[in-house]
């Protein structure tokens, strides 16, 4: 569910982010305008639904000024890798950074292994981070039609 136009991303307020990582992991964020991050919650199949991720050293609901979601084609390695997951990280891929409940969309670089992760926005620009906690979530190429916000 993607509501504002293109061109308005940025001065759309994002509110809900939703990732499925698989049919076991499942996240969802939640923006509060008022403290300007974004609160965690992780599905429970025993619950039947979310669940605040907690922090178990302080008790609080884990919290982050910044998301960014790379998708990139994930595969288990060749064999019996006991399900194992390899990404191609050399491949590079949509990225959707979020801030302050806006939302800009780009692609996402690594030129090997051992080099940085770069963030690039449509126009080409490498992206600045806001300060703060940054959430990354490298998510399969095959669950981005179940990948949301709003």
């Amino acid at each position: 569910l993607h509501l504002c136009d293109r061109r308005q991303r940025q001065m759309c307020i994002r509110d809900r982010i939703r990732i499925v990582h698989s049919d076991n992991y499942k996240t969802s964020f939640s923006y509060s305008a008022l403290s300007r991050t974004y609160k965690m919650q992780m599905y429970s199949h025993a619950a039947g639904g979310f669940e605040n991720t907690v922090d178990e050293l302080n008790g609080k609901q884990l919290s982050f000024d910044n998301l960014l979601i790379c998708f990139a084609p994930i595969a288990a390695y060749p064999g019996d890798s006991g399900d194992v997951q390899q990404v191609n990280y050399i491949s590079g891929g949509e990225a959707y950074f979020f801030s302050r409940g806006g939302v800009q969309v780009g692609r996402w670089e690594k030129a090997s292994p051992e080099h940085p992760l770069k963030v690039y926005d449509d126009a080409g620009a490498e992206l600045l981070f806001n300060r703060g906690k940054t959430y990354l979530a490298i998510v399969d190429d095959d669950e981005w039609s179940n990948f949301s916000y709003q």
